[in-house]
């Protein structure tokens, strides 16, 4: 059978009417039915995310007032009152397990979700709350099964710097960069991290570590991002993680971490390893920004761009294109005017067939993402020019 194809799938089972206990029991089943996102609507039937399609996963539809019930007693009253008033929320949710086996976790057990609230008109609701829940898996990926090329798993953790994960959303970036974060705790357990995300999402500590990693939410324990950037400096950690790129004084207190000995990692959405230099140097004022690309180009350790494809076995496989800033290409870089460092690299990819496009070509000749895939990452007319040269 076809892993996704709907008819390997099947609502959850609510006992009697929906409440919030059965609701968190749904949640947790939705883990062990390896569904990435929950998607909740008033007037609509609860719908999941599994393997990129969207299957139903109740047998009937959940009312607005119900709805409203739900995110009171699973989170507060205060979130529908901020969505009410036009503001899009983001919280984390974690269930834990006890000795009473409650939601279905055991004793040590826990599960995570990133949720986002807003409000809107969706089918017959003229107004209803449309939540949608990303699913965390508590393990973190052991960041040597995750088929990173030799050349770039070498280069993810140098003394200093600075390195960028780019892709769309739900493209892997928390993930890859969380395995990262987990691989240098049990390896150079003398580094310390710390984090700053929007919300948190993979718990990187473990009970085994001497100084576990801190992990600041946005607006929770820290106003944003360039907050977090300056409070980690005066903590002497080792790594500094930044759930994403977002401003000029973000981007610029990174490229000062960098230099003063630290290591800072973030993502960006991009969808070129060339791109995020140009991304970030245009947040910066005119006539500061080729002294902030100087900066910037003495502390880029590598930029990674990476897509999930949907494999023929119904799984993903993440692909990925990026650079590494080495002092070679630094020093060709340097020689450079700043605005064509962007289509050097994206050149040279191009030109050593590192493209995002080259690998999904060889996935897709080797039979392993079919072509309806292949299409997400290449225009039906490029795709006959890639099989016409083959």
């Amino acid at each position: 059978m076809n892993p996704t194809s709907p008819s390997d799938f099947e609502p959850f089972a609510f006992k009697g009417a929906i409440d919030v206990e059965g609701f968190k029991h749904f949640l947790v089943w939705t883990a062990s039915q390896g569904v990435s996102d929950i998607h909740v609507q008033g007037g609509n039937q609860l719908v999941v995310s599994r393997h990129g399609r969207l299957l139903n996963a109740s047998t009937f539809k959940l009312a607005d007032d119900q709805l409203a019930k739900l995110i009171d007693g699973v989170f507060s009253p205060e979130v529908r009152a901020q969505i009410r008033g036009g503001e899009p929320q983001d919280r984390p949710l974690q269930l834990d397990g006890d000795m009473h086996n409650r939601y279905g976790l055991g004793r040590g057990e826990r599960i995570r979700f990133r949720c986002n609230f807003v409000q809107a008109t969706a089918g017959k609701m003229d107004t209803t709350t449309a939540l949608t829940m990303r699913v965390i898996p508590t393990d973190i990926p052991d960041l040597k099964k995750m088929g990173i090329e030799p050349d770039l798993f070498e280069a993810l953790l140098p003394h200093k710097g600075l390195g960028l994960v780019g892709g769309e959303t739900g493209s892997g970036k928390s993930t890859l960069l969380a395995a990262v974060y987990r691989y240098c705790a049990d390896v150079f357990p003398d580094r310390k991290i710390t984090t700053a995300e929007d919300p948190v999402e993979y718990i990187i500590a473990l009970p085994k570590d001497v100084l576990p990693a801190t992990q600041l939410q946005i607006r929770r324990d820290v106003k944003n991002y360039a907050d977090a950037m300056r409070a980690a400096l005066r903590r002497a950690p080792s790594i500094i993680g930044i759930g994403e790129m977002r401003d000029l004084e973000t981007m610029r207190a990174a490229i000062m971490a960098g230099q003063l000995g630290h290591l800072c990692l973030s993502t960006l959405h991009i969808h070129s390893p060339g791109e995020g230099i140009s991304r970030m140097l245009a947040e910066f004022p005119h006539e500061i920004r080729e002294a902030m690309a100087r900066d910037l180009l003495g502390v880029l350790q590598y930029i990674v761009v990476q897509r999930l494809l949907r494999t023929t076995d119904g799984k993903r496989l993440a692909v990925r294109e990026y650079v590494v800033i080495d002092d070679r290409l630094r020093d060709m870089l340097a020689g450079m005017d700043h605005t064509r460092w962007g289509h050097h690299i994206d050149a040279t990819i191009k030109q050593n067939r590192g493209r995002i496009t080259d690998k999904a070509f060889a996935l897709y000749g080797a039979g392993r993402i079919d072509r309806a895939e292949m299409l997400t990452v290449v225009h039906p007319r490029q795709l006959r020019d890639m099989e016409a040269t083959a």
